[in-house]
């Protein structure tokens, strides 16, 4: 085959590429689309099951998320989730939880490899420390050495914290807990969370509410009347705000037809509106 050939089929080659990496990357985008619409839907259920409202989904769809029969009405819901922006260290809880998340997967990946006898781990890491910085794989790889190291057997369980650690672990772990167990379908590995609750402030609820409602026109296209729901997961670090017994709920405003703070999984206001 002449060059003239070899240059055909590389420029063959870069299209099919192309292609392939265009397939993947909508793969990826539908995935996490999919995903999100899960979350969004599983967080709409949640506060109907804590709110008791006579409240059925009827529509998935995008601006508004949902179409809900409310009381005999049709509405609109869009949902969307609170974050502390940074926790007291200046540290983003998102990032935090994220790079702890792939740091424990990896080590545990790691022990299974080097056959480590079954362990159920929990590692915590401080959240004053932030874990940008830090090599993940060399990380997971000295967690996995110091689990493998306490030769665990079952039944057997160990609790460490910093000044019983003696620089095997990275200073950015605060405690280990490990117990032996006697089959691999019981050895999971986690990341114990800690973290700071954020007092719930007028200017986060109205910068959140101001945000939506400059697409509210939009949705209102799709139904005329629209409910915003804005969620906070007590269970992750990122979201714990909770709104301090002289928050003043009817201070804020809205103009959705009723909008409410969600702090997942059990507690909820109605915001004043100013529809």
């Amino acid at each position: 085959m002449g060059e003239r050939g070899f240059a055909v089929w590389g420029e063959i080659g870069c299209r099919q590429l192309y292609r392939t990496l265009l397939m993947v990357l909508d793969f990826m985008s539908n995935s996490s689309a999919i995903l999100q619409k899960q979350r969004e839907r599983f967080l709409l259920e949640r506060f109907i099951d804590a709110s008791l409202f006579d409240v059925e989904i009827l529509e998935e769809r995008e601006a508004p998320d949902f179409i809900v029969r409310a009381e005999g009405l049709l509405v609109g819901v869009e949902v969307t989730e609170l974050f502390i922006s940074h926790d007291i260290h200046g540290n983003t809880p998102q990032a935090h939880e994220a790079n702890s998340a792939q740091i424990v997967a990896k080590a545990q990946q790691f022990y299974r490899e080097s056959g480590g006898a079954p362990a159920h781990v929990s590692i915590c890491f401080g959240p004053g420390h932030s874990l940008r910085g830090l090599n993940r794989d060399k990380s997971a790889q000295m967690l996995s050495d110091y689990v493998r190291g306490l030769n665990l057997s079952p039944g057997v369980h160990i609790n460490a914290r910093p000044e019983e650690l003696d620089g095997s672990l990275p200073d950015e772990i605060s405690f280990v807990h490990a117990l032996g167990v006697p089959s691999f379908d019981m050895a999971h590995w986690s990341v114990a969370r800690a973290g700071w609750v954020a007092p719930l402030t007028l200017a986060t609820l109205q910068e959140r509410i101001d945000a939506k409602a400059k697409r509210l026109s939009r949705y209102k296209d799709a139904i005329a009347a629209n409910w915003l729901l804005i969620v906070a997961d007590a269970r992750r670090p990122s979201s714990q705000i909770e709104a301090k017994s002289d928050f003043n709920a009817q201070a804020v405003l809205s103009p959705f037809k009723r909008t409410f703070f969600y702090r997942y999984p059990d507690r909820f206001l109605e915001l004043g509106a100013a529809e």
